[in-house]
């Protein structure tokens, strides 16, 4: 049986009271992984974090849309809070496609591929990587200089992969996590 809520006008069920509370988790979480570990890029002011990790495991338990929403507006709210509020807008837009291209793939390769989360999430870092270097460019006003951000840019998305992976491997071990993951 479910139950009903009026929110705004608005009835909304439990499954989607769920999905936005699930949302929001993660949106925090983001933040926080975002915002605690950081290291500084001089060149652009921007940093280097472990945020994406959180991103894409958004994408694998929430859905494209849900993971997006989560991994934008996390990230924005990191850097907001960490006095980076000439990227929030960049970053919400980067990372909302940077989550619905990995989605994307996710949903595009067949299912009996085996951790075909690892596809998606490097094609949404392809993205975010070249989108960075874009605005970063624009930013300091020089597309030469910004090259050397995309070492960390770099660094930055493989070290995110390589959270969620370590991540599932535990997660799926877990009721919760067999009942969750069918990736």
């Amino acid at each position: 049986m479910y139950s009903y809520y009026s929110i705004g006008g608005d009835i909304m069920d439990d499954k989607k009271i769920k999905e936005m509370v699930y949302t929001s988790l993660l949106a925090a979480l983001v933040c926080v992984a975002t915002f605690i570990i950081k290291v500084p890029s001089p060149v652009t002011g921007g940093y280097t974090h472990l945020g994406d990790g959180f991103i894409f495991l958004g994408v694998i338990l929430l859905g494209k849309r849900n993971g997006a929403w989560a991994g934008a507006i996390g990230a924005s709210l990191a850097d907001f809070i960490g006095g980076y509020s000439f990227y929030v807008i960049p970053t919400f837009i980067i990372k909302a496609i940077m989550a619905l291209i990995m989605g994307s793939v996710i949903e595009r390769l067949p299912t009996r591929m085996k951790n075909r989360w690892i596809g998606g999430a490097l094609l949404g870092s392809v993205w975010q990587i070249g989108a960075y270097y874009v605005v970063g460019s624009l930013i300091v006003g020089n597309f030469l200089s910004t090259i050397s951000e995309i070492p960390g840019n770099i660094v930055q998305s493989a070290i995110g992969i390589i959270v969620s992976a370590a991540f599932l491997a535990v997660f799926k071990n877990t009721p919760t996590g067999k009942r969750l993951l069918e990736i």
